[in-house]
């Protein structure tokens, strides 16, 4: 019984702090990416390609993930 209170409380922790970590690392590297190229268009493509890189990459991984895993 203690156990299963001890996971209520450390759980949304953990998950809050995990959240806030990922939140802030993107945050650095959405801002700090387009410094990367000195002028032109290209600086707006880094951060376009990042961000469609993570939307495809995400559940492409998991799926990957789950169809190695599940053997």
């Amino acid at each position: 019984m203690l156990t299963r209170f001890l996971y209520s409380l450390m759980i949304p922790i953990v998950s809050v702090i995990t959240t806030a970590a990922l939140a802030v690392s993107l945050g650095l590297l959405f801002y700090n990416l387009p410094s990367f190229a000195k002028e032109g268009e290209l600086r707006n493509l880094y951060v376009v390609l990042a961000g469609m890189t993570i939307l495809i990459g995400t559940p492409l991984s998991a799926y990957l993930a789950v169809k190695i895993f599940s053997k």
